[in-house]
């Protein structure tokens, strides 16, 4: 299931991730990294506008059948759009996007010609899918309710983060394309306790109880947290980033060797309930 996997590259512009310590990779890791992906017939790739060089930065690295997905940011408005999108593709050397999404959903909310724009974009043929990075499942509500379907969404979820599972059943009737993200919540089900920052000391208790379970299964916290996503019909492409091309084969593995009879696990996740799902929101821990 290698080729179920997305490789996310905001590590490769920018310092990321609550867990990162290796900070941003050099050229010789980043050309392990895609030669590695390119074997496992891992052919998309998430960035932004946002993600500082990450669109220069892969460039190099893309194939003929590479499939880009960018993000505009919430700077672009209906007139700079078209501009913004030619940009991506210049740094990217690429004739079109697999797709183009907005970065927060919140932006076609507050700004009613931007769908219709980015149609427009779709229509020239210079994005292959549209759609939006949601963070939260009301906003999916009001879209829907603007008439504004996706043909690609981008959605976090993980272990304790599940907020979207009602939506799942409506995004796939529309035959939108769901990729997943936060499988690992930036390396915070990795973290030991000792050095879970202040604000984050509240569901240690959760995470606790889900070292436990993966302990009792025999599994590790990495294998359980990624098959959890990778496992799971509803979504098409599950978001990975890595510093380093070890992450990634151990990802590979993870998946490779997973033994399907150990799937109840799965159903133990589940009864789990975090007492403070704010906490599992990476933007509230600013």
């Amino acid at each position: 299931m290698g080729s179920k996997l997305a490789l996310g590259t905001v590590q490769f512009g920018i310092p990321y991730g609550i867990n990162n310590t290796s900070g941003i990779p050099g050229t010789q890791e980043l050309e392990l990294i895609f030669a590695l992906a390119n074997a496992n017939e891992i052919n998309t790739f998430d960035t932004a506008i946002a993600y500082g060089n990450a669109e220069e930065c892969i460039s190099a690295y893309l194939q003929p059948n590479s499939n880009v997905i960018s993000k505009f940011p919430a700077a672009s408005n209906f007139n700079s759009l078209a501009n913004d999108l030619k940009k991506s593709l210049l740094r990217l050397n690429i004739d079109r996007l697999y797709g183009f999404m907005a970065h927060d959903a919140n932006q076609l909310l507050k700004q009613e010609g931007l769908w219709f724009e980015l149609c427009r974009l779709q229509d020239a043929g210079l994005i292959l899918k549209k759609g939006y990075s949601l963070y939260y499942p009301e906003q999916l509500d009001l879209l829907q309710k603007k008439g504004y379907e996706p043909d690609i969404v981008q959605i976090p979820y993980n272990l304790l983060d599940r907020r979207f599972s009602r939506s799942l059943n409506k995004l796939k009737a529309m035959g939108t394309e769901i990729h997943v993200r936060s499988v690992f919540l930036q390396g915070l089900y990795f973290m030991e306790a000792f050095r879970l920052p202040l604000q984050l000391r509240p569901i240690e208790t959760d995470l606790a109880q889900l070292n436990e379970l993966a302990q009792r299964h025999n599994v590790s916290m990495a294998a359980l947290a990624l098959n959890f996503v990778v496992q799971n019909p509803y979504f098409d492409k599950v978001v990975i980033g890595v510093e380093k091309v070890s992450q990634l084969q151990m990802n590979l593995q993870a998946i490779d060797s997973w033994d399907t009879g150990k799937d109840d696990i799965f159903s133990a996740v589940l009864q789990l309930n975090c007492k403070h799902p704010e906490l599992l929101i990476p933007a509230n821990w600013k």
